[in-house]
C-alpha cells in the first residue's frame, strides 16, 4: 500500500471550489474544509506538476475564522464546503470569488441576497449507492469512496425523512432495484408530493430551483431591475416552464428550451447545443413575426459558449443572464463591448456550499 506523504500548509486565500490554497511548498496546494489562517500537515491525495491536492492530517494554528460545524458529516462528506466558518464568511468568500472572475469587466458593486437558513433548505437530494459494498451515501470525487449521510442536515424536512427511512436497517438495500449493483437514487419533495427514483436522469420528475425560496427573491430582484419603459418582446432561452420571464414586463415573449410536452403557444421545443439552433428559432419568430427587444437566459453550469451569435443577430436593448456557475458566465460575456453590466448579483441558491446562482444585467449602449 501505498504511503501518504505528509506536508505543512498555511492558507493564505480560498478558490472558487471552496477549498484553501496554501502555497509554502514547491507546489500550490489545495485542501479542502480549511479557512484562511489555518495552519497544519496535510497528506497528498493527488497531484501534478505544480499543483497538489491535499486532506487535512493535523490542525495544529486553527483559523480565527473556524467554527464547529453543526452536521455531524462534515469532515468526511464531500458535499458541504462551508460549515467550519460562519454564514457571514461563507458569504464573504462567495463574493471575494465572484469579483475575482469578474476583475478585468466594469462591474458594479455586486449586491448580495443572502439565504434564509443554512439547513432544511434542499427540496432534493441525490445518492449513490453500491450493492456490493452496501454503501449508500455521496460519492468522493477524488477517492470515489460513498460516505454514507443518514443525518445529512440540507434537505427539507420530508426528503430528511424519507433519507432517515432508507437508512434505518438499510432498508435501502431492500428497495433499491436487485440487478443494478452499482447506481442512484434522487430523493425530491416537489409540489407537496414525496418521490423516490432510483437510476433514472436527474429531476426525472420535472425541473424545480432546489431552494423555492430563494427562487422567489431572484424573481422579485429580476422583476423590480428589468427597467423596460414598456411591455417588451422577450426570448427566453432554457426557459424550463417559464419560471423567470412569468414575472416580467413582456407584451409577447417566445420560451426555448428541451419539452416533452409544450407547458403552452409562447413556447417551442429546442436543443440550444445543437447546430442550427439559433437558424431555427430565428425561423419560428419570423413565423411569428416576432421582434425581440430583451434577452433572457439560464442556462444549464456548461452556459452558452455562442452566446455572441444571438447577440448580434437579435441586438437585444436588454439581456438578462442567470447562471449557476460563474465561471461559464464569465466566459460567456467575456468581449462583450456594444453592451454595460448594470447589475451584478449573488443570490445564495446553495447555502453550506461554494456553489450559488449569478445574475448580470446588461444595457445596449446605443
Amino acid at each position: 500500500m501505498r504511503q501518504k506523504r505528509s506536508i505543512p500548509f498555511e492558507i493564505t486565500s480560498v478558490d472558487s471550489l471552496g477549498q484553501g490554497v496554501s502555497k509554502i511548498t514547491d507546489k500550490i496546494t489545495f485542501i479542502p474544509k480549511t479557512a484562511i489562517g489555518d495552519k497544519g500537515e496535510a497528506f497528498i491525495v493527488s497531484e501534478r506538476k505544480g499543483v497538489a491536492f491535499a486532506r487535512t492530517e493535523k490542525l495544529l494554528e486553527p483559523s480565527a475564522q473556524r467554527i464547529k460545524s453543526e452536521c455531524s458529516h462534515f469532515s468526511s462528506c464531500p458535499s458541504c464546503h462551508f460549515l467550519h466558518v460562519d454564514y457571514d464568511q461563507e458569504l464573504r468568500y462567495k463574493k471575494e470569488n465572484f469579483e475575482r472572475l469578474f476583475r478585468h469587466f466594469s462591474l458594479p458593486q455586486v449586491e448580495v441576497i443572502a439565504a434564509d437558513r443554512r439547513f432544511a433548505y434542499r427540496n432534493r437530494i441525490q445518492l449513490h449507492y453500491s450493492l456490493k459494498s452496501k454503501l449508500l451515501g455521496m460519492k468522493d470525487p477524488q477517492s470515489f469512496m460513498i460516505i454514507p449521510i443518514p443525518e445529512c442536515l440540507i434537505a427539507v424536512p420530508p426528503v430528511t425523512a424519507e433519507l432517515r427511512r432508507l437508512y434505518c436497517n438499510d432498508q435501502w438495500i431492500k428497495e433499491a432495484p436487485p440487478h443494478v449493483m452499482e447506481g442512484h437514487v434522487e430523493i425530491y419533495w416537489i409540489k407537496d408530493e414525496l418521490k423516490v427514483s432510483w437510476n433514472r436522469p436527474y429531476s426525472e420528475g420535472g425541473f424545480t430551483q432546489v431552494f423555492e425560496e430563494m427562487n422567489l427573491k431572484l424573481k422579485n430582484f429580476l422583476k423590480e431591475q428589468w427597467l423596460t419603459e414598456s411591455p417588451t418582446n422577450l426570448l427566453d432561452l432554457f426557459g424550463g416552464n417559464g419560471n423567470l420571464s412569468d414575472c416580467l414586463n413582456y407584451s409577447r415573449r417566445l420560451c426555448v428550451d428541451m419539452y416533452q410536452t409544450l407547458p403552452g403557444e409562447d413556447f417551442i421545443s429546442q436543443d440550444l447545443y445543437a447546430t442550427g439552433a439559433l437558424s431555427f428559432v430565428q425561423k419560428e419568430l419570423k413565423k411569428r413575426s416576432l421582434l425581440i427587444e430583451s434577452l433572457l437566459l439560464d442556462p444549464p453550469r456548461s452556459g452558452l459558449k455562442n452566446i455572441k451569435e444571438w447577440i448580434k443577430f437579435f441586438t437585444p436593448k436588454t439581456i438578462a443572464y442567470v447562471s449557476c456557475d460563474p465561471q461559464t458566465l464569465a466566459r460567456d460575456l467575456k468581449d462583450i463591448e456594444e453592451y454595460t453590466i448594470r447589475k451584478a448579483l449573488l443570490i445564495d441558491f446553495f447555502p453550506s456550499t461554494y456553489h450559488f446562482e449569478s445574475l448580470i444585467i446588461l444595457d445596449r449602449k446605443n
